[in-house]
């Protein structure tokens, strides 16, 4: 409201920020004390409501058929609109997160926890970030930048990698237990894994260089054989698994859009 009416573009970067929290604290006090008005037995029926309505519309405007030419239906103009709405609530759900972060880490080192060291250099790397991200942003300048790019670059990607390569030991552990041979299964697997594994480096394809490209034969080389458990058998496990996820997926929306789950904020009095 007071992003779109009051502040006009080209104003100050103050001014966008006070009509931003002009916004959220006028409609969220409204919000608040509309949903106090409701009584306590209503409340959660009224939130399953809500949600119920939110869902449905984006229901109908995926399963209504589009307009010839258009690639559009009555619902689409509507739900364009409310776009800007939900990435409102994902910058919420960002916030609470941020929020609870804080507030666990912030007992960690008022309770003189022995972790309170890590506690401490959550604060200090979130702040640091944080204030380096928004003077990049607000202050554009070869140092502002330079620091981002340091803190970034320098720290948080070298991290990321470590990470990742600690939890590529893990894998190779866990294959090592997956791949003992112990059953026929575990036998296929094994044989499977080694050839597929053989059939990705350049060694592989040498073992099996003497067979001829072409023709029948071809199907033995290495590198055809690693193509062929990839692109068959594998390909119809993982869509197997992917399938059995998405209708998880589903499942787990269907109960959130009728307010079937249960969970600390439905157990609890509003």
């Amino acid at each position: 409201m007071f992003t779109h009416y009051v502040v006009k573009p080209g104003a100050p970067v103050w001014m966008w920020i006070l009509a931003v929290i002009g916004d959220f604290a006028l409609f969220g006090t409204a919000l608040f004390l509309l949903l106090k008005l409701v009584p306590i037995r209503h409340r959660k029926t009224f939130i399953a409501i809500v949600t119920f309505l939110a869902g449905l519309i984006y229901s109908l405007e995926y399963f209504i058929p589009a307009r010839p030419n258009t690639d559009k239906n009555f619902m689409t103009d509507f739900t364009d609109k409310l776009d800007p709405i939900t990435t409102v609530v994902f910058t919420f759900a960002i916030g609470l997160g941020v929020i609870n972060l804080i507030r666990y880490h912030g007992k960690i080192i008022t309770r003189k926890h022995p972790n309170r060291p890590f506690s401490i250099g959550f604060f200090i790397a979130f702040f640091a970030l944080m204030i380096a991200g928004l003077v990049k942003e607000y202050i554009p300048t070869d140092k502002t930048d330079n620091l981002y790019t340091l803190l970034f670059q320098g720290t948080i990607v070298p991290l990321g990698a470590t990470m990742f390569s600690i939890v590529g030991f893990y894998i190779v552990s866990a294959a090592y237990r997956a791949f003992r041979i112990r059953s026929a299964e575990a036998t296929l697997m094994l044989i499977a894994a080694f050839i597929v594994m053989l059939g990705q480096v350049p060694i592989g394809a040498a073992m099996t260089s003497f067979i001829p490209t072409h023709g029948w034969l071809s199907n033995l080389r290495l590198e055809n054989m690693s193509y062929w458990i990839l692109n068959n058998p594998n390909m119809a496990a993982w869509r197997g698994i992917s399938f059995g996820i998405e209708i998880g997926a589903l499942a787990m929306s269907l109960r959130i859009w009728l307010s079937l789950e249960r969970g600390s904020f439905f157990d609890q009095e509003l």
